[in-house]
């Protein structure tokens, strides 16, 4: 125990002295993020002056989750850089300006809250003293009722103002005391936030002449990334659609990012980006009365017989089974991602929170036309037809839909589709006006033989409301037979598109402003007396 309290110990203390013997401690600034879908390749600048010979350099406040490998320095003189190690500092944790500047206000406001406390004290004191000196004169002297009204009416006055101020007073103290306690749950907070260890990377180096040296440092971290987020806007049947593609970025890395240029990427680097193999899928005849017995023996499979992990994917008896290579980190800004470089300075504090950083803008032309089954759903809904769109370097992603300057709701944004056109739900339209009714249900029940027969006829209905043409595409159906003693006939489908198979009628209208059509679908059942048709 005394050992490993000992090692512990030199442990700590190498700690500390690698933290405070460097000859020059940096905090530098991040100038440029490459922001990936997770993870972040930053570039820092920082400056100092150096002495002569050979020195050790401190850049501190650096975000703990650096990947050690990633981390590069570079000077812009003839320094000769030796060595460069990445260490966490869990003792001199980042300092945190928002805390320092609630616990100056804290200070002011107990300062504040012990002079009123003074106050409400010498105002009670004199409340007291007004209630305790009651007597006028002495036991055996009279006193006049020209005395004892002044006196009254001193002590009345005095005993308001002295109350009155006094409960002033103490509602100040007691608004005070809330302020308090709220700064004190925010440094709560804060505390806990600036326990967060810091990164550091310690430098060794010689240079040639003293004076002053800028630094570029660059390094590979995590806790963070973007998310595609899109809005699309259409302003009104016939326009052009709006796209905007927007990045949802956060970043919980320790260091906030202040005015620097972000870049956003498409790919990830903390994926491997070793391209996968195949190899050969063997099958095998396997007795099933000797299963148990091979299963039992894989249980006491030994260390030593294990194949070795060589990091490439390795094949597995089980069909499409394979190990994953080793991830690598990789800045891949290649033609295989995409890059979108934000062209104004952007800040992003260290919080988590959500951060909206607009990439591109673009109008497409569109196709409109609207879609309604009666049957199930009496509304119009307007689709969009983007043609010829292909936009590969945009990632799939939710997007907030508006029609019309309204807010229709959430949508998927499908970009890698195979085909060249994107189709869009704008919602529904209230102006579509759209009605389905039974105008005939007739059963012939007294035909000879053993049949029966049952006709249906419907008849839809579709007006226009709008001041523009539309387009508008219906469908219905007409039952299936699953039986052979069940036989159907269409009798009407106003020149819809009849898809035996499935039974389903399709109408493509175009409608004027002002217009409407009326559709007819009827079709007949003929089936055993004796029987009862369901799902009519």
């Amino acid at each position: 125990m005394k050992m490993i309290y000992l090692t512990l110990c030199l442990l700590v203390g190498n700690t500390i002295v690698a933290q405070t013997n460097a000859d020059l401690r940096i905090t530098s600034k991040p100038k440029d993020v490459t922001l990936y879908l997770s993870g972040a390749q930053i570039t820092a600048t920082a400056s100092g002056s150096l002495k002569e010979g050979m020195q050790s350099i401190l850049f501190t406040g650096l975000p703990a989750g650096i990947d050690q490998n990633s981390v590069q320095v570079k000077s812009n003189t003839n320094v000769l850089i030796y060595s460069v190690d990445f260490q966490v500092n869990y003792l001199q944790p980042q300092d945190n300006k928002a805390y320092k500047l609630l616990e100056d206000s804290l200070k002011i406001y107990t300062a504040q809250t012990d002079r009123l406390q003074i106050q409400v004290l010498a105002l009670t004191e004199e409340i007291t003293m007004l209630q305790e000196n009651r007597s006028i004169g002495g036991a055996n002297s009279g006193v006049s009722v020209a005395e004892l009204t002044k006196m009254a009416e001193f002590v009345r006055t005095r005993m308001n103002d002295t109350g009155l101020k006094k409960l002033e007073t103490e509602d100040k103290v007691e608004r005070i005391n809330e302020r308090i306690r709220l700064i004190q749950q925010q440094m709560n907070v804060l505390r806990s936030a600036s326990a967060t260890p810091s990164g550091e990377v310690l430098v060794q180096l010689s240079a040639p002449l003293a004076g002053p040296v800028n630094f570029e440092l660059s390094y590979y971290t995590g806790n963070c990334g973007w998310s595609p987020l899109y809005d699309i806007r259409v302003k009104e049947v016939g326009a052009p659609a709006s796209i905007t593609a927007k990045a949802n970025v956060f970043q919980n890395t320790g260091q906030d990012w202040k005015n620097v240029d972000i870049t956003l990427c498409t790919g990830n680097p903390s994926i491997g980006n070793t391209q996968p193999s195949l190899y050969p899928w063997t099958l095998y005849l396997t007795d099933p009365n000797e299963i148990r017995r091979p299963m039992m023996k894989s249980k006491a499979l030994r260390y030593e017989d294990a194949p070795e992990s060589t990091g490439a994917p390795s094949a597995m008896d089980a069909a499409g089974s394979r190990s994953m290579a080793e991830n690598v980190i990789v800045d891949n800004s290649t033609a295989t991602n995409a890059l979108f470089r934000i062209n104004t300075p952007f800040t992003i504090l260290s919080s988590g929170k959500e951060n909206f950083v607009e990439i591109q803008k673009y109008s497409v032309p569109a196709s409109y036309s609207y879609f309604s089954i009666p049957k199930l759903d009496r509304d119009a809904f307007l689709v969009a037809k983007i043609s010829d769109w292909q936009n590969s370097e945009l990632l799939p992603g939710d997007a907030n839909v508006y029609f019309e300057n309204n807010y229709i709701g959430k949508s998927w944004f499908n970009t890698q589709l195979t085909g060249d056109t994107l189709t869009l739900a704008l919602g529904r339209d209230n102006q579509i006006k759209i009605e389905r009714k039974l105008v005939k249900d007739f059963n012939e029940k007294n035909l000879t033989g053993s049949m029966k027969k049952l006709t249906r006829t419907f008849e839809i209905t579709v007006k226009n409301t709008r001041k523009s043409e539309i387009t508008i595409e219906l469908e219905d159906q007409i039952p299936l037979s699953s039986n052979e003693a069940i036989s159907i006939e269409v009798l009407e489908r106003s020149n819809a598109v009849y898809d035996a198979e499935t039974g389903k009628l399709s109408w493509k209208l175009k409608l004027k402003p002002g217009e409407h059509q009326k559709l007819t679908m009827s079709y007949s059942v003929r089936y055993p007396k004796k029987f009862i048709v369901s799902g009519l």
